[in-house]
């Protein structure tokens, strides 16, 4: 059964929630919908040690850092949110409904929520840490749904479950597993990676996901070089079946941006914090089963958005990635034609489709007879031709 859209964030439902986890966890009372000015700050303050720790600097890279309860209730409350709300938009990109999911190294569970709530009806969370999962079994079961949950050090023991799966998900957890300073951990990352895909079903998909930081970028478009070169297909962002253009230069990344719903709580975590995140930003790829075939599509030139609106001399362009490679589109006209009116709309992460277009070596423009048309939004499945 295919998915048809992106199902409703509920956050508003789902805040009070966290909120009650988190106080429960630190046997706290108070107010179910808003932290006191003492909690707040001590969310606050794990907030930031997170971002110092995992992202601008690599302090917690390698510890188990959510047997801080500080640092867990943080996440919780924050990183949770962003992570949810990137699950559901990305796992959109599914064309089907999985059935049986497994969420590697899933702390409290964000994306497991997210699978959920596209429908899978068997999710296993997996971590080393075990207040964490009981903390995403929490949250999953007081939103009215259940989450399978299984302590497991995946640095030390095989995968503790059988058969085969769906939908396995690798979010945010790869550069805490294979830290670019330790011995040949380009080469265990991609071992890991191919065991995981050795265990999906026929039709089943590998979903890895980090931040769009540099260094994690760069992790997951290397993470993708190397599995195309294996012949693994990828369902999405990528249509371009070659070597990631992103690679062949410097500080060249190419990362996903989606809207990033804020309720109150974040809006002021943030705004204590000083964190400037206005958008969902992140790196990820959708694999497909190493025996299956890239995704069939019709015999048209797709591009995905890879850039924001980017202002120039010549006006308007974005960048792209295609079938062909890596182009740019702009317009050549004052006022577009009515089949190209969908330039002045584009997204950043959507699939569009261009036809008739001026083109110049890597340069397209829109001309009279252009077509521009979206074939799939942000979070949707592409227009593949699928054998029922």
């Amino acid at each position: 059964m295919k998915a048809n859209r992106i199902p409703a964030h509920q956050l508003e439902e789902i805040m009070p929630i966290l909120l009650g986890a988190w106080r429960r966890m630190h046997k706290e009372a108070g107010p179910a919908d808003k932290l006191q000015t003492r909690e707040f700050r001590r969310v606050v303050e794990g907030v930031k040690n997170l971002q110092v720790g995992l992202e601008t600097g690599h302090q917690l890279i390698g510890r188990d850092y959510f047997t801080d309860k500080d640092l867990l209730g943080s996440y919780l409350l924050y990183h949770w949110v962003v992570n949810y709300q990137q699950g559901l938009s990305i796992l959109g990109e599914i064309p089907f409904k999985p059935k049986r999911v497994l969420d590697i190294c899933s702390g409290p569970g964000a994306f497991s929520l997210a699978a959920i709530k596209h429908g899978a009806s068997e999710v296993t969370a997996l971590d080393y840490n075990q207040a964490a999962l009981q903390l995403g079994a929490e949250v999953c079961g007081r939103s009215g749904y259940a989450l399978s949950i299984r302590s497991w050090n995946c640095l030390t023991t095989p995968l503790p479950l059988e058969g085969k799966f769906d939908l396995i998900i690798v979010a945010h957890c790869l550069k805490e597993l294979f830290p670019i300073n330790s011995a040949h951990w380009q080469t265990k990352q991609n071992e890991f990676l191919s065991m995981l895909l050795n265990r999906l079903t026929p039709a089943g998909y590998l979903v890895v996901v980090d931040s769009s930081h540099p260094e994690a970028n760069q992790r997951i478009l290397q993470i993708r070089d190397c599995m195309v070169r294996k012949k693994v297909p990828i369902q999405a962002p990528c249509v371009w079946k070659g070597e990631c253009p992103a690679l062949q230069a410097k500080n060249n990344p190419c990362y996903a941006q989606r809207e990033f719903y804020k309720p109150y709580i974040i809006k002021e975590i943030q705004r204590a914090a000083q964190i400037n995140l206005g958008s969902l930003k992140m790196s990820y790829i959708i694999f497909r089963n190493p025996q299956a075939e890239w995704p069939i599509l019709e015999e048209k030139k797709y591009y995905r958005v890879i850039s924001p609106p980017v202002e120039s001399f010549h006006g308007t362009r974005f960048y792209l990635c295609g079938v062909d490679g890596k182009k740019h589109l702009g317009s050549r006209l004052q006022v577009l034609p009515s089949e190209s009116k969908a330039f002045e709309y584009l997204r950043r992460g959507e699939l569009i489709s261009i036809e008739k277009a001026h083109e110049n070596q890597n340069a397209m423009d829109i001309i009279e007879n252009t077509h521009v048309k979206v074939a799939a939004a942000c979070g949707k499945p592409i227009p593949e031709i699928i054998n029922e």
